[in-house]
């Protein structure tokens, strides 16, 4: 599976400006009309797209979507942060007007939105982790796997829908883009934007997850799945349940106390302290 993906993307390193139009319609199958229906919604796109599959074609299918009126983006970490992404800078920058290349920082982080918010398309890869300290942690595959909410982040200040799109190797030296379950910003409306980006990126995780299950293609991060700390959802059960599990946790990593104060409460203050600090009983849904 590796090698199958690594050598469509190898091939797709081939493409230039004047070929890409043609070198899509040749290797990539996706549902274009779909595509364009969301671009005419008024609201912009952000493609979630992470690295599964020969994801590079899923970048060209999105550069074909942009004009030098309406250019598309590709979001993802600089070069200072990951060295090898110089080559995809250098890739990419020759399409011009229509493919503009946005990093992660806060300079790039603007541009993203102002493009969103004038209608036009991002694609993010949805599934690095930049800064451990500013990750969430969400269920997938029976883990808490650590996950950044740029995506939920930008979806909300927008208004433009995520749209989880995933890219794997087809007959022929294709490649197929398929689409997952949009996820809408306006049915997330909770008072609390944080819980709102939360429960956007959960879905965006549990979107991903039963792709992995229907079509395991290889994904550079497997190996981060197997050691994130296992999720047990009995511990869900109760609240004295679920306060004992996060007793347990800080315990056993003490740099929680320092990252988080607040837990320091749910640990040392007893279970009636513990339930004032949490704000509520928990749910199936609850971090």
């Amino acid at each position: 599976m590796r090698l199958r993906s690594r050598h469509l993307q190898a091939r797709a390193f081939g493409v230039n400006a004047d070929g890409l139009d043609a070198y899509v319609q040749r290797h990539v199958i996706a549902e274009t009309d779909r595509m364009r229906r969301w671009m005419s919604a008024g609201t912009g796109v952000i493609y979630a797209c992470p690295h599964y599959g020969p994801f590079l074609l899923g970048a060209l299918l999105v550069a074909t979507q942009g004009s030098h009126a309406s250019p598309s983006h590709v979001f993802y970490d600089p070069a200072e942060s990951v060295p090898n992404n110089h080559r995809f800078d250098e890739f990419f920058q020759q399409f011009g007007d229509r493919l503009s290349v946005l990093h992660n920082e806060p300079r790039d982080l603007v541009r993203a939105l102002r493009a969103l918010k004038n209608k036009q398309c991002l694609s993010i890869m949805f599934d690095v982790v930049q800064r451990p300290a500013d990750s969430m942690f969400v269920p997938f595959f029976d883990r808490l796997y650590p996950a950044m909410g740029g995506a939920a982040y930008l979806s909300l200040q927008s208004g433009a829908p995520i749209i989880p799109a995933y890219v794997m190797p087809d007959r022929g030296c294709k490649a197929r883009v398929v689409f997952g379950q949009p996820i809408e910003p306006g049915n997330f409306t909770n008072a609390d934007r944080d819980k709102n980006i939360y429960d956007m990126t959960r879905l965006l995780f549990s979107d991903f997850q039963k792709q992995l299950v229907r079509a395991p293609w290889h994904w550079i991060y497997w190996g981060n799945v197997g050691a994130s700390s296992r999720f047990d959802r009995n511990a869900m059960h109760d609240h004295a349940t679920l306060l004992a599990e996060i007793r347990r946790r800080c315990l056993a990593a003490p740099v929680l106390l320092e990252g988080a104060p607040l837990l320091r409460s749910l640990v040392e203050g007893g279970a009636e302290s513990g339930r004032g600090a949490w704000c509520g009983e928990p749910s199936a849904d609850t971090p």
